[in-house]
């Protein structure tokens, strides 16, 4: 009997080392087919089947910080409540929810908040313009104006485009009943009939424009619109 308990010890132990050698590791099954495999027992649905990362509360999170260096880029946890007092390291956790260690910045970010590709272009905000005869202006971080003027005539006046980058893009859309025309004293690097600038703007239109380069100087240009 012993001899047989022996063995079977043996069989195991080599069966362990093997998986060992492989560099793989399976629960619930006999074929990992990653360094690390868990397979969900679908034919027992009383047990739940799910993978726990270590769970603690912020200030919690906190007091390791030290513990947190270069060979833990990547760490993963679960923040189960935010408390205590915010720390270099646990700027970004405000909210409960699972949070990786970047140990380049020393931080601990939210998972899925991974910085997004820099666009060509950024689309800022829009704005409302509701006087009739009034001139449109723009503020620094406007992109798309809308007018919504009911009768009488909007007053368009397109940032100056000399003093912009090449390939800014600003919109405008008449959404009232008037019509918006440029302003003919005051606008700068808009001239209306040349580079398909439209001489007004008619109700239920709009039109994108976009900086140009001619002659060394920059001008804006019809990009889209009807």
């Amino acid at each position: 009997m012993k001899k047989i308990l022996l063995t079977a010890t043996v069989l195991v132990s080599m069966t362990a080392l093997t998986k060992a050698q492989q560099g793989r590791v399976g629960i619930n099954t006999t074929t990992p087919a990653a360094t690390l495999d868990v397979t969900a027992n679908t034919a027992d649905a009383t047990r739940p089947d799910a993978l726990l990362v270590p769970r603690m509360t912020e200030n919690e999170l906190a007091a390791k910080n030290a513990v947190y260096l270069a060979a833990q880029n990547g760490a993963l946890a679960f923040v189960t409540a935010v408390d205590g007092t915010t720390t270099a390291k646990t700027v970004n956790v405000t909210a409960t929810g699972f949070y990786y260690y970047d140990a380049p910045n020393a931080v601990w970010v939210t998972v899925g908040s991974g910085a997004a590709a820099t666009p060509n272009f950024q689309i800022q905000k829009a704005r409302l313009h509701t006087a009739a005869a009034t001139p449109i202006t723009w503020v620094a971080d406007d992109y798309s104006v809308i007018t919504t003027a009911l009768g009488g005539t909007s007053v368009l006046l397109l940032p100056n485009a000399t003093t912009l980058p090449l390939n800014s893009v600003r919109c405008v859309s008449n959404n009232g009943t008037g019509v918006a025309g440029w302003d003919p004293t005051a606008v700068v690097g808009v001239t209306r009939g040349i580079n398909n600038i439209p001489p007004n703007i008619q109700s239920s239109s709009g039109f994108c424009f976009v900086t140009v380069n001619q002659a060394g100087s920059n001008v804006w240009t019809i990009l889209s619109g009807r």
